[in-house]
Formats: structure tokens, C-alpha cells, sequence
């Protein structure tokens, strides 16, 4: 149950706090007071955009916060996460909206996200606009209708998904199809590619050793005249290094003897020598050893050449060339199988088809039951409505084969079912019963839906349920009638109403005024919790009249009366 809506700064409502409870809470007001914006805060609440438009002007963040306490013996599954063990009956949800379109939503303090709080919502409020009359007249939207009705949403979602996979596996038939027609010239390709890196015997790492061999192949006259220039000037040449630095250590070791402070001096020289003499050793077998080999220089160009061919036409890299091998392997493979493959996804077909006619047809026997029952029980609910001679049928006609629905044995199967289903009605004695959205009035789709959600709500645990102005195109007796239905349906659930009419408001255990005035060239919006004394007064503006007028205000009391009874 929401037990408390706080607003700050938001579009034209400066401040307001506004305390529900359970029972029938109605919110009235003239038009363009502000009720559309407390129902915008509400909605936000629920995961509804926001947007730092809703921001007073002047003001630099927005704040919308609901408390809701929870009833039942334990949390819906989406919030329990969320619930503070201390106090595990609240729920705090605030959103604050700041300029520049920053905003921040928190639940019990701890940050969430919108698409959680989406989840949540549906757990905890259901909202009726005048939104939900449109969908109504829209016969697509009548199979869900009388899914919910029947209960069958969790069998209509198995039964989508096993649809689904089935739309997949026609895909890929569609695909083995076409490979097979092309199998010949795709596996002539694969083989030809699959044979050419295979031929190429290639190997992680190839490449940058061939390079590496190429660069010594392609300068070793170079390298051996440094080898052998250096390696002179070390031990061969004219006053070799070796040589002096032998000379050096021999007058340093005589001075060791001496002084005992030069013998590290003197073992680094002595490493030093033994250093220059083994680096002129490899320089000598280094020089030796290398030489001119044009043959083996002339294979590592072409293998180097062959290499680079083979990168630029797979993926350029030897990594990607070596990666698009096993892929052709595979291909290969594939092709060679297409026809066994086929088969298989062929049969996988038929089975799949097969147990989504089942699942139809066990969908459809549900379905014809579920619409016999919704039709009585709408029956008598727009009855009690007033409608005594109105006629109510949720007809079930069989899908048509084509516009993209499967097929199984002649029958056609959409992503729902194999049914298409249409509320027909008739408001009046000796009237055809016709689609719905041909013949229904304003008022009379007002009550139909009323009904409908009655039924519904009283089929789910929802503790809150909000009518937005859902009234439209009744009044007088009618009015009157709705009210009741509203009265009696908040012995279950906690109602909000957003009303223009008296009869309707008269019901409330709660009745809120949304006020709009004028300030200083500022309009601002305030929500007012009227006290029994003064819903007279507000019933009789309501009922178009001066509020002070002694006949509006005793037909507002009148009221009153009747909805006390």
C-alpha cells in the first residue's frame, strides 16, 4: 500500500505531502490544477522517464519519494532484496531530478536502477489511464485480455519461446537449404583455399624468424668484416687490446703487492681480460662460420613472399591465416555434411511443430473455457454497472495461414497460439452484438473496462491500484454506480482515483484537492487533504455550480448521504 507521496519543486507543485490510505483515496481538482502532475510524480515512483524539464522553475533539483508498506505474509519476489530487515513492511522509493538531466534514484537508500524499479513496480502498484480504453479497442490487445483472465501468461510464454526456437530452426534450414544448392561451387572453394594453406605447412612464429634470417643472409659480408675487424683490434692487430691491458694488470698486480687496497682494482682488471680475450674467441668462430649463401637467401625471399601472399588473402596476419585454416576445415566438413544436417534440422522441425500444435491446441481448450467464464462474469459485472441488458462475448476465431505464421497439418500457428480473439458487444436490448470497437460509446467503454479490471484485480495480490480519470463520458446514475464499484473494490485493494466527477468523489475515505494559484507572476500547484466539513463544498463545485449556492451544496450533501449507505 503507497501510505505517503512527497513532491518538491516538481513542474508546478512547490511542496506537498499527501498521506493515502487504504480504502477509496480520490484526487479532484479543476482542470489544469495539477492533478496530471502528481499522477507524473506517481508514475516516476514506478520507473516512469525522467526528465529535468519537471524541475521548478527556479528550483535547482526536483524530489518525488513514496513510502509503501507491505502487506501479505512475505515480499513480492523483485523488492525482497531491497528490504531493510529492521524493518522489512517499508519500502522507500526517492527520485530526485536536477538540472542539466542528472538524476538519482535510490530505494531504501541504496542505489538502483530504473529498469529494476520497473520490475518492482508491477509488484507493488497497477495503473489505469485513459490509455488502457484505447488499447481496448484494439482487437490485438484482447488474446492478452483473456490470457490474464484464464491465468495462461506463464504457458503463452513457454509456448512463445518453443515458437521462437522453431522460427530459428527454419532459419537455419533456410540457410542449409541454400548452401546446399551452391554446395558444389562453395565446397570447390573451401577445398581449394583448405588445400592451399595446407600445402603452406604454416607455423606460429614463421614469418618473423625468416625475417630475422633474411636480414643476417642478406648483410653477412658486412657482419664478417666487423667480426674480424673488431677481433683484431683486440688480440691480432697492431698493439692489440688484449695485450695492453695484460701489460696493465701485471704493473697493477706488482703494486697489490705492495698496497692491498688495489686488489679489487686488480681482479676487475683480470675479469676484463679474460672478458676481451673470450669475446675475441667468438668473434673469431662468428667470422668463420658466416658467409654469403644466395640459394638459401633466395628461399627465404620466396617462402617470405609466399607467407606475405598468404596474410594479405587471410586476414592479414599468420595468426589470422593459421585461424582461417581451421575455419575452412570446418566449412569443409559442413559442406561435405549438409545433406545428413539437413535431415536433422528438418526432423527437429516436424518434432518442434508437432509439440507447438499440442501446446495450441491445449492453450485453445483453455482459452474457450476462460472466454465462457469471462463472459458471464463481465455479464453480471456490467450489470451492477447499469448496462442490465448489455451483452458481452470474447470470441475466439482460428488464426489465418499466411503473414508469416507457421503452419502444422493446414493450421496456422502465431507467436500466441493458434487463436485470434475479439470482445464482441451490445450495450442495449435488440441490438447486434458487434465488435466492441464499433459500437461502444465513451461511457460504456468506461464501465466495460471498469469491469475488467475488477475481475482482474480480483485474480492478482496488487495492493494498490490507480484510476486515472478512467471516467470519462458517464455521469449522473452511472457516475454514481462506478463510485459504488469502486467503493467495493477498495475492501480489497488500496484505491487511487483521479476524478472529475461528484458522484464518483463522494465514495472517498480520503479526498485530495489539487489547488493551483497565482503569486508574484508564479503559478504554483498545493494538494489540500479536505476535511469532512469541506467536501461539500468541493462536491458542489464539482457538480458545476457555486459552491455557496444552498441547491448545489444540498445535492452535494445528498450525495454524501447515498454513498454513506
Amino acid at each position: 500500500m503507497l501510505s505517503e507521496l512527497r513532491i518538491r519543486n516538481f513542474a508546478v507543485i512547490e511542496e506537498a505531502s499527501l498521506s493515502f490510505g487504504p480504502g477509496l483515496n480520490i484526487l479532484s481538482g479543476e482542470t489544469g490544477a495539477g492533478k496530471t502532475i502528481v499522477m507524473t510524480a506517481l508514475g516516476l515512483l514506478l520507473g516512469g522517464r525522467a526528465s529535468s524539464d519537471l524541475v521548478r522553475a527556479g528550483a535547482k533539483e526536483a524530489l518525488v519519494e513514496g513510502i509503501f508498506e507491505l502487506e501479505g505474509e512475505g515480499p513480492p519476489a523483485p523488492l525482497a532484496d531491497w528490504l531493510n530487515p529492521d524493518n522489512p513492511r517499508e519500502l522507500i522509493v526517492r527520485r530526485v531530478l536536477a538540472e542539466g538531466g542528472r538524476a538519482r534514484l535510490t530505494v531504501n537508500d541504496n542505489a538502483a536502477t530504473v529498469q529494476a524499479l520497473i520490475r518492482a513496480g508491477t509488484a507493488l502498484v497497477e495503473i489505469y489511464g485513459q490509455h488502457e480504453q484505447q488499447a481496448l479497442l484494439q482487437r490485438e490487445n484482447h488474446l492478452a485480455i483473456l490470457d490474464r483472465h484464464a491465468g495462461l501468461e506463464r504457458d503463452v510464454a513457454a509456448y512463445a519461446a518453443r515458437y521462437d526456437e522453431v522460427r530459428a530452426l527454419e532459419a537455419q534450414l533456410a540457410e542449409l537449404s541454400r548452401r546446399e544448392r551452391d554446395r558444389a561451387d562453395l565446397l570447390e572453394i573451401a577445398r581449394f583455399r583448405l588445400a592451399e594453406l595446407e600445402r603452406a605447412a604454416l607455423v606460429v612464429g614463421e614469418d618473423e624468424s625468416l625475417a630475422a634470417q633474411r636480414l643476417i643472409l642478406a648483410n653477412a659480408a658486412k657482419l664478417a668484416e666487423a667480426a674480424d675487424s673488431v677481433e683484431q683490434s683486440l688480440s691480432s692487430g697492431e698493439s692489440p687490446a688484449i695485450d695492453l691491458v695484460a701489460r696493465a694488470e701485471s704493473r697493477l698486480r706488482e703494486a697489490a703487492a705492495l698496497d692491498s687496497r688495489l686488489a679489487e682494482p686488480l681482479e676487475l682488471l683480470e675479469t676484463a681480460r679474460a672478458n676481451l680475450e673470450e669475446t675475441a674467441h667468438r668473434l673469431r668462430t662468428y667470422a668463420s662460420q658466416i658467409e654469403a649463401d644466395p640459394e638459401r637467401l633466395e628461399q627465404l625471399e620466396a617462402r617470405l613472399n609466399e607467407l606475405t601472399r598468404l596474410k594479405r588473402k587471410y586476414g592479414g596476419t599468420l595468426d589470422a591465416a593459421l585461424a582461417a585454416l581451421g575455419e575452412l576445415r570446418r566449412e569443409v566438413a559442413e559442406l561435405e555434411a549438409v545433406d545428413a544436417r539437413r535431415a536433422e534440422v528438418a526432423t527437429a522441425i516436424a518434432r518442434a511443430l508437432a509439440d507447438l500444435a499440442t501446446r495450441a491446441a491445449e492453450l485453445s481448450r483453455q482459452r474457450l473455457t476462460a472466454a465462457s467464464d469471462l463472459a458471464r462474469r463481465m455479464n453480471a459485472e456490467l450489470k451492477t454497472l447499469g448496462m442490465r441488458s448489455a451483452v458481452f462475448e470474447a470470441r475466439l476465431t482460428a488464426l489465418e495461414t499466411g503473414a508469416g505464421a507457421l503452419t502444422h497439418e493446414g493450421a496456422a500457428l502465431g507467436p500466441s497460439g493458434r487463436d485470434v480473439a475479439e470482445f464482441i458487444f451490445a450495450a442495449n436490448a435488440g441490438q447486434p452484438a458487434l465488435p466492441l470497437a464499433r459500437v461502444a460509446s465513451g461511457g460504456e467503454l468506461s464501465r466495460v473496462m471498469l469491469a475488467l479490471k475488477r475481475l482482474e484485480a480480483q485474480r492478482r495480490s496488487v495492493a494498490t491500484l490507480i484510476f486515472d480519470e478512467v471516467d470519462a463520458g458517464i455521469g449522473g446514475a452511472v457516475a454514481e454506480i462506478v463510485g459504488r464499484k469502486l467503493k467495493q473494490l477498495s475492501r480489497y485493494h488500496q484505491i487511487l482515483c483521479v476524478t472529475h466527477l461528484a458522484q464518483i468523489a463522494a465514495f472517498a475515505d480520503r479526498h485530495f484537492v489539487v489547488e493551483k494559484a497565482e503569486r508574484r507572476g508564479l503559478t504554483r500547484s498545493s494538494v489540500v487533504t479536505l476535511a469532512a466539513a469541506d467536501r461539500p463544498l468541493e462536491l458542489a463545485r464539482m457538480l458545476g455550480g457555486d459552491e455557496s449556492n444552498p441547491k448545489f451544496l444540498a445535492a452535494a450533501r445528498e450525495l454524501l448521504a447515498r454513498a454513506s449507505d
